[in-house]
């Protein structure tokens, strides 16, 4: 008769757990329908991971809307400027090796470089500004040049000088080390850096410190127009960028994602970038110092009662708690990656749009979406 009971307990126990489990599926999945429908978006991912590791993901909407193609987790997307935080993960690898110098001037490491010196600001900036977006750099992708160039010309292959030559005739933002202004440019040059010591392509050496090593198997660098398995990416940009409506033709982005680079540069699964998120935060690459370098936020970088940037981090007050993350946008596509370190709970969210119905921010639909867990 005991052994009865202890079996009954087993199984209702096991009931409960599958139970809660599957209703957590169907709350989240739920959650994720009705943001797409109230911001009125062709399609949407996200993944979560808790804290004990546990991950789920979902899939909600088209991933080609003419089509009636559905939108499922094998689709990968462009994650725009979150990949500056591979770049960051590298460089920070560099520094803890004495490689780099965070108070170094950053000129100092690519003096053969001597175009450079077209650049506002360069003699003065540390690659610690560069890491903090306070080097007062202006931003080379605001100039409309860099969008004609991607329409004429969609297979080019960039160089260095080819996407930092837009910005020579560019006004610093302000003097270096004193403001902050959050400028693609400074990665570009992060990434210069990172290839001038390593002697290796930078893609090269993310795969091998970063990727590789931590098993992604669903991040790939954005080098080519036709990424296996991207969805169309449906754009309202205005006239400006220079950009169809609809940017995935015939399998192929309108333009080379190679000018990115270390500005973004990857395109990725939520559930790779949930769990990038989960690994940035918690340490695994670089070490706990180095952590809170990333996580606090720089002299300059308190940006609002809700949002700051340490270096390579934005810090976000939510209705759920503190919050670290990144988001990315590239045209057709944006994206967000979020860790709650009250919670260790890491959640990543990806749409095939770059703009919607409505004033929600991606940071914002991770935070509807969440009120199924907490």
């Amino acid at each position: 008769m005991k052994k009865f009971y202890i079996s009954l307990s087993i199984f209702f126990a096991l009931s409960v757990s599958i139970c809660f489990t599957a209703f957590s599926q169907c709350t989240y999945q739920h959650k994720l329908d009705s943001v797409v429908e109230l911001l009125d978006l062709p399609g949407a991912k996200f993944s979560i991971i808790f804290q004990d590791g546990r991950q789920e993901n979902y899939a909600s909407g088209y991933a080609d809307s003419i089509r009636k193609e559905r939108m499922n987790l094998q689709h990968v997307m462009f994650s725009g400027s979150i990949g500056k935080t591979y770049a960051a993960a590298v460089l920070f690898q560099l520094v803890e090796e004495g490689k780099v110098d965070l108070k170094e001037k950053f000129f100092n490491y690519c003096k053969d470089e001597c175009w450079l010196s077209k650049l506002p600001n360069i003699g003065d900036i540390t690659v610690e500004m560069l890491l903090q977006h306070t080097s007062g750099l202006p931003r080379y992708i605001e100039n409309e040049q860099v969008w004609i160039s991607m329409s004429k010309n969609p297979d080019k292959v960039w160089s260095y000088k080819d996407r930092l030559s837009h910005a020579f005739e560019m006004d610093a933002v302000h003097k270096a080390g004193e403001g902050w202004a959050y400028s693609d440019t400074n990665y570009l040059l992060i990434g210069m850096l990172i290839e001038k010591v390593t002697k290796m392509d930078f893609y090269e050496v993310a795969n091998a410190r970063i990727l590789a090593p931590l098993d992604f198997e669903e991040t790939y660098a954005s080098l080519r127009r036709d990424i296996p398995r991207l969805p169309n990416g449906y754009s309202g940009l205005d006239d400006f960028f220079h950009m169809p409506k609809q940017m995935v033709a015939d399998g192929k982005y309108a333009f080379n994602p190679q000018m990115e680079w270390t500005g973004g540069g990857f395109a990725s699964t939520t559930s790779d970038l949930a769990k990038w998120a989960k690994l940035y935060y918690e340490a695994l690459p670089f070490s706990d110092e180095t952590l809170e370098m990333i996580i606090t936020p720089n002299p300059n970088g308190v940006l609002s009662e809700y949002d700051s940037y340490g270096m390579g981090s934005f810090i976000f007050k939510t209705s759920h708690g503190k919050a670290y993350g990144h988001s990315g946008f590239v045209p057709g596509f944006r994206s967000i990656f979020v860790y709650f370190p009250d919670h260790k709970i890491a959640a990543a969210f990806q749409t095939n749009c770059d703009t919607h119905k409505g004033k929600m921010t991606l940071l914002h639909c991770v935070d509807e979406i969440l009120k199924a867990e907490f």
